[in-house]
């Protein structure tokens, strides 16, 4: 199984992407001696109109300080839906040795002009490239099918799955799955799998990746993430000796503040994007009035916030 360190990425969210330089340099120390992971995810390439965070507009000369750091690889994630699509835009390994990985996320509706994309991003960067597939709980076979298909020519080193909304459970979809990493691993691509735990089955579908056919999950320290969260790094590790990791929590507590409240558990439930839950706890709407409101969001609305839903509430 290959290990992705997501916590500085994914856990950017909780905070706007304001990462102090120094708490990133004795993070990147503390993982030296997780040999088991493969990358540390720092976070989106120059995005803008969400977080105003410098990790989450990554440039040239911030890499370059990172790089510094670390002889850890080094990977940076692009939201197709909002980046550049001029690859000249993206850094290379020809400047930056250290980096190992571009990740791609891609929606439903971006899917086929995507896959051209990240096939031309490779060509270009010279650099090992995942496209990530996100909010797949509302995908279904026919969906996974053509996913497989459009990224089957990419060239891309990675195919990835994001369980955005935290619903997921391996459990009841491993055939499905199963037939699908196959697919993924004759067209030549590492099968990997992103785990949020909203609804708490992380660890459980951690334990049935291999079963499914993944090869390859995230983890984030204290699960720092989107939303409620993702896979912890310290659930998943035998810690011993390298309990150091787990003093970030404590040194860097007012860096690792996650919600803990139940309207992520009921976006998890029904499939919707947890930006709805955030903004119910905002309101302090009761969960059972927020549940009712649920009812009225269907189809891309699930996947796509629109703040007019909870308006009037």
């Amino acid at each position: 199984m290959k290990f992705i360190d997501v916590t500085l990425r994914d856990g950017g969210h909780q905070h706007g992407f304001h990462w102090p330089l120094e708490f990133i340099e004795r993070y990147l120390k503390s993982l030296n001696s997780f040999k088991e992971i493969e990358f540390v995810e720092l976070g989106y390439w120059k995005q803008s109109g969400k977080f105003e965070g410098p990790f989450y507009s990554i440039g040239e000369n911030l890499l370059s300080s990172i790089c510094k750091m670390t002889k850890k690889k080094l990977s940076i994630m692009v939201d197709y839906h909002y980046c550049s699509h001029n690859v000249e835009d993206f850094p290379s390994t020809k400047y930056f040795n250290e980096l190992g990985l571009i990740r791609v996320c891609l929606r439903k509706e971006d899917i086929l002009d995507g896959c051209k994309f990240v096939k031309d991003l490779k060509e270009f960067t010279k650099c090992k490239v995942s496209i990530n597939f996100f909010n797949i709980t509302n995908y279904n076979e026919e969906d996974l099918a053509l996913a497989c298909k459009a990224a089957a020519g990419t060239g891309a080193d990675f195919m990835y799955f994001a369980d955005t909304h935290g619903g997921l459970d391996l459990g009841k979809n491993l055939k499905m799955f199963q037939s699908c990493t196959n697919i993924i691993k004759k067209i030549g691509m590492i099968p990997g799998l992103h785990l949020h735990d909203h609804s708490g089955k992380a660890y459980f579908n951690y334990r049935n990746l291999l079963n499914a056919g993944f090869c390859s999950t995230d983890v984030s320290l204290g699960g720092l993430g989107k939303g409620l969260g993702n896979l912890k790094l310290e659930h998943v590790f035998d810690l011993r000796g390298r309990e150091h990791i787990l003093d970030h929590l404590i040194i860097d507590q007012d860096l690792f503040k996650m919600p803990s409240g139940p309207y992520g558990v009921l976006t998890a439930r029904d499939s919707i994007t947890d930006h709805y839950a955030v903004e119910a706890e905002n309101k302090k709407l009761t969960p059972s009035k927020f549940a009712t409101l649920l009812k009225k969001i269907n189809g891309s609305l699930k996947d796509n916030y629109n703040y007019k839903i909870l308006s009037n509430e």
